[in-house]
């Protein structure tokens, strides 16, 4: 188990908005994610609200015919992904994986890496999870989340249709 404080939180939220700005993504775009439940799937989600894109995401246990099916459909201009996870006691490598997921979604203009040691293979990605998350400057002190009308979407969800 990790710990984050309120104002760590607010910090990793807002320089990964400010890096998902310095990406392209704008307000109503939408963002797909490839992860696991951790913080940093948590820290996303909000940067993501924050600025106005569209959540969705999909566990990694996940195959790619599965993941693809639901992404595709919404058209997603960033994937974020981790490329491995721990799960049920196993390392499973997920890098393989992703590099699929990214061939697949042709809208994807960039990839943002949770990097893990579970990894079989270094992924090229546009950004590191480290590196958005590194900014601590005037500009994140400064960042205030978009003011969005009542209707915005905020998230797409999927049913496994039971």
């Amino acid at each position: 188990m990790r710990e984050t404080s309120w104002p760590e939180l607010r910090r990793q939220v807002a320089s990964v908005a400010l890096a998902l700005r310095r990406l392209g993504v704008k307000r109503g775009d939408r963002v797909a994610a490839y992860l696991p439940n951790i913080p940093e799937t948590m820290v996303a989600f909000l940067a993501c609200s924050s600025i106005g894109a569209v959540w969705s995401v999909c566990a990694p246990d996940m195959g790619v015919a599965a993941v693809t099916d639901r992404l595709r459909q919404i058209e997603p201009v960033l994937l974020t992904a981790a490329d491995g996870v721990h799960y049920g006691g196993k390392v499973l490598d997920r890098s393989a994986i992703v590099q699929q997921l990214r061939e697949a979604l042709p809208t994807v203009r960039s990839l943002l890496l949770v990097q893990t040691p579970h990894a079989a293979q270094p992924l090229p990605c546009e950004l590191a999870w480290r590196d958005a998350v590194a900014q601590d400057d005037a500009q994140v002190a400064a960042f205030a989340p978009e003011w969005l009308p009542f209707d915005h979407p905020i998230w797409i969800v999927y049913s496994s249709g039971t």
